[in-house]
């Protein structure tokens, strides 16, 4: 029992962040709560350093409570990135929770059981405790995206992504007892061991891993399962709005990752096509689409939907390169997209709205402010020596080593298409004229954490470091197979 609250560490720490940044709340004396962003974000990145110190012990898989939970350095990796986003999102939100919230603690506390729920659906062994991860991460996404009740948006928001995050959940159950029925097992281990190259997929188990797949893309925001992500990325608080674009996209495909890359590896020709499918559908889609928008939030959702057929290059790939591209991808993707969404945070709390025409000369109302957003969105555009330029490279290359070359084409094709509307927000920026706009002043808190998320985009121009964390985690999984 010892040994395994050891090997649960990371969860614990969640949990136990979770009640305490409540527990403060209740005690404390009335008045003034920023204090408490800093301590959740304080409390996230102790349980931060945690997980890399048992990254750097953990060698070889340990599988728990009969394989239903799987402790690796995959794990450990995407563990990382949740934790990074809820310090990140936390402190960032210090003033914007202390002003818009009545309940602060229970803020905090859900981004803590969101992350719990993602933990626990990249550890999942067992396609019962993906099912568990998915819906504690997702119910408290449900309360924390209509957490400004009083915003007859948010509410709408909120209940917009329940009902269709109901609908996601249900898919996700029939096509797990359609598998269940098959293979007799919901463990992905023993399925695993009935699937060989010589082996011929049943109907019943191919039509339950598409269903099991269609909820996971429900989750990661890919063509046609986007239909969520405008209006609740919209309605959502937008420090919100950056927890889920990030934190939730990266568990959804850790668990893609966990399931396809693992006991379906052996069968990469029965779901290889729908893969492709769904990049490609995506990267058109949300690049299209994200053209006509004048809302900057609704842009960056369509935005979200392009940047997840791209991290679908590097499954499509259904390779140690393309698992640890997609992982590195996903961590860059954190503190672009947060980062940008700061941002909107910062201009939309003293514009009153999310307009792009709000951003009309922000670089001589703040120019810091104008020069970082400037930055995540050229790394979102995969513009060189940016961030995101290193991980499109890394997804299209470990693609075209598979010979996808038509899903690489269309890839660049797609990037270079982004950068219309990346672009134009910078000409709001940059070219058009102030108009007596106010000056955009953003608290301390923000304006460190984006200067933080600044800082790594840049930096990861040298992405070694980071790569070697991502590989060395895929290494590990493939050695559990």
């Amino acid at each position: 029992m010892t040994q395994t609250l050891a090997q649960l560490k990371p969860e614990l720490l969640a949990l136990g962040a979770a009640l305490l940044v409540v527990l403060v709340d209740l005690i404390q004396p009335r008045g003034s709560r920023r204090w408490l962003g800093w301590f959740s974000g304080l409390l996230a990145a102790a349980a931060v350093a945690v997980v890399v110190l048992a990254w750097t012990t953990q060698v070889q898989p340990v599988s728990l409570w009969g394989g239903a939970l799987v402790q690796d350095r995959m794990g450990l990796f995407f563990k990382a990135i949740f934790l990074l986003a809820v310090a990140l999102v936390s402190v960032a939100s210090s003033d914007f929770a202390a002003q818009r919230f009545r309940h602060v603690g229970e803020y905090y506390g859900l981004l803590f059981f969101s992350a719990l729920g993602m933990m626990l659906m990249v550890s999942a062994g067992d396609l019962l405790t993906l099912y568990l991860g998915i819906e504690l991460a997702t119910i408290s996404l449900y309360a924390l995206t209509a957490y400004a009740k009083l915003t007859p948006r948010s509410a709408e928001a909120g209940l917009k992504y329940i009902i269709l995050g109901a609908t996601a959940s249900a898919t996700f159950l029939f096509g797990a007892s359609l598998v269940y029925g098959v293979a007799g097992t919901t463990r992905l281990a023993e399925i695993a061991r009935q699937i060989t190259p010589w082996t011929t997929i049943s109907p019943g188990l191919a039509a339950g891993g598409l269903l099991v797949l269609a909820a996971l893309s429900f989750k990661v925001a890919a063509a046609p399962f986007h239909m969520w992500a405008p209006d609740v990325y919209q309605g959502a608080p937008t420090p919100v709005t950056a927890f889920l674009s990030t934190a939730s996209k990266a568990a959804g495909f850790a668990a893609i990752i966990r399931l396809l890359l693992g006991p379906m590896l052996d069968a990469a020709d029965s779901w290889l096509t729908v893969v492709l499918l769904l990049s490609a559908f995506s990267m058109v889609v949300g690049n299209l689409l994200a053209l006509s928008q004048r809302d900057i939030k609704r842009m960056l959702a369509y935005s979200g939907v392009a940047q997840a057929g791209y991290a679908l290059v590097g499954i499509a790939a259904a390779s140690d390169m393309g698992k640890m591209a997609t992982a590195f991808f996903l961590f860059q993707y954190l503190f672009t997209n947060t980062g940008a969404f700061l941002i909107i945070t910062a201009v939309g709390s003293t514009a009153g709205d999310d307009q792009i025409t709000s951003y009309h000369g922000l670089s001589r109302r703040n120019p810091v402010l104008a020069l970082a957003l400037l930055v995540f969105l050229l790394s979102l555009g995969g513009i060189p020596p940016l961030s995101g330029f290193w991980g499109k490279l890394y997804l299209f290359w470990a693609a075209a080593e598979r010979g996808l070359y038509g899903l690489v084409f269309l890839g660049v094709l797609a990037s270079v298409l982004s950068l219309y509307y990346y672009l134009m927000v910078a000409r709001a920026m940059y070219i058009e004229p102030a108009e007596r706009r106010p000056v955009v002043h953003p608290g301390l808190a923000l304006a460190l954490v984006v200067l933080i998320c600044a800082v790594v985009v840049v930096g990861l121009a040298y992405p070694t470091p980071i790569l070697n964390f991502a590989s060395g985690g895929m290494w590990a999984m493939s050695q559990a197979r």
